[in-house]
């Protein structure tokens, strides 16, 4: 049997080490021989069966940093829009999928899924952002990656929210003052505004789904 090869793209936007540890013992939980490779090699990123687009930061500053790295915004673009290959994106590694960006000015996006990145706004003054901490999420359409989940809480830590322009590419929302959507998915793309890696079980389980998930 093939062994499943799954890479977490390292464009220097941080939270990688902390994504590749939890995807790592997801793989460990599973019956699935697989591996995990932290990289920003083209190729080993064409060769993978699955990949991870981790992030924490500013939109313009790791939407550069992407492109700056020869081949790496290319190859990812092969991988899930030609190749079709699984694709995850985690807060601003979903984010970067959008058509544009509008936190600290206007900024485009790798547009793998129609929409904006807009600033969360709670609607009141009680609510602070940047939203961190724990909140549930609200399963709007039925996914795999979200089948079986005993625990629908997860970890947010984000002042922006990706705005689709189809609803249809919402897979859950989430209430903070207002709903925003936590994860959306197209074909074999898809993202979370949470953070799978920073939510425990909950969290593993998600990648458990996720790497069983063949789209």
């Amino acid at each position: 049997m093939k062994k499943l090869s799954i890479a977490v793209v390292d464009y220097g936007c941080g939270n990688i080490h902390s994504a590749t540890k939890a995807l790592e013992l997801a793989v460990n939980e599973t019956n699935i021989n697989g591996s995990v490779v932290l990289t920003r090699d083209p190729e080993k990123i064409i060769q993978a069966d699955k990949l991870i687009l981790p992030g924490v930061g500013a939109f313009e500053s790791c939407i550069k940093k992407l492109k700056k790295i020869d081949g790496l915004k290319e190859s990812l673009d092969e991988a899930a829009l030609k190749l079709a290959k699984p694709i995850l994106g985690i807060c601003i590694g979903l984010q970067l999928m959008s058509t544009m960006s509008f936190e600290g000015g206007k900024h485009k996006g790798l547009n793998w899924i129609e929409g904006d990145v807009i600033p969360l706004d709670p609607g009141n003054n009680i609510l602070k952002v940047p939203h961190m901490g724990w909140n549930e999420i609200n399963i709007e359409r039925s996914h795999p990656v979200f089948t079986k989940l005993e625990d629908k809480d997860f970890y947010f830590v984000h002042s922006f929210r990706f705005s689709p322009k189809s609803s249809e590419s919402v897979i859950s929302s989430t209430n903070y003052g207002n709903n925003f959507a936590s994860s959306l998915g197209k074909d074999n793309i898809l993202g979370t505004q949470f953070h799978p890696e920073k939510s425990q079980g909950a969290g593993v389980a998600f990648l458990k789904n996720f790497i069983k998930w063949s789209p």
